[in-house]
Parts: structure tokens; C-alpha cells; sequence
């Protein structure tokens, strides 16, 4: 089961999300280059690490890989959503890192919160 929905995991967030940063610019070749860079690197490190906030590796992978699938959704589209409203690229980017920052906040005071209750 896990390795059926990694390969749907892989092929929606390669095919079905745009390249954000065709929003923020009109030059393709730097939109291209800056989602090749930004998306290797920190777009799949950002949603990887949210996710490892709540599952730990190696624990039920369908279960780790449909979280990843879920944050790596809400980060594209935050990032979208970022570049179409602004065209400035600086601001997108500067916006989206407050975004992440947040983001860790809340979801580790969420587990604290779970685990609060639980224990």
C-alpha cells in the first residue's frame, strides 16, 4: 500500500502544482531556475521537517507519507498564493519563511498540547 501511494504522492506533487514563481515573474528562465533550486532544496526539507514534528521515521510510512503529501500541499500553495499577490519576489519569499517559522510554532505547540493531554 505504501509504495502505491508513493507513487501517486510523486506524481501529484510533480504534475498536478504549478511552479510558484511563474507568478512572481515573467522571465520563465528564472522562474524555472528558482523552483529547481528552491524546490529541491528547501521545498521538500520545509514540509519533511513538519511532518517529523508529529511522525517519527520509520514508524508507518503510509502514515509519513501522507503527512508529507499534506504539507508539502499547504506549503505550494501557500507559496502560490504568496507570488500571485505580490510581484515582488524578495517579499514572496521573505513572507513565505515567516510563514514556516510560524508554522513550527504552532504545530509544536499543538504536540505539546496532544501530548499534554494524553500522558
Amino acid at each position: 500500500m505504501y509504495d502505491i501511494f508513493r507513487i501517486f504522492s510523486s506524481t501529484l506533487r510533480d504534475q498536478a502544482f504549478s511552479n510558484p514563481f511563474e507568478y512572481a515573474t515573467n522571465n520563465q528562465l528564472l522562474a524555472i531556475w528558482l523552483f529547481s533550486f528552491f524546490g529541491t532544496t528547501m521545498l521538500k526539507e520545509i514540509p519533511f521537517k513538519m511532518c517529523g514534528v508529529f511522525y517519527k521515521r520509520g514508524s508507518n510510512k503510509l502514515l509519513g507519507s501522507f503527512g508529507y503529501l499534506f504539507f508539502y500541499c499547504i506549503n505550494i500553495q501557500v507559496l502560490i498564493k504568496l507570488c500571485q499577490w505580490t510581484q515582488d519576489l524578495y517579499l514572496a519569499i521573505s513572507l513565505y519563511m515567516v510563514f514556516v517559522i510560524v508554522m513550527f510554532i504552532t504545530l509544536h505547540k499543538i504536540k505539546n498540547i496532544i501530548k499534554q493531554n494524553i500522558i
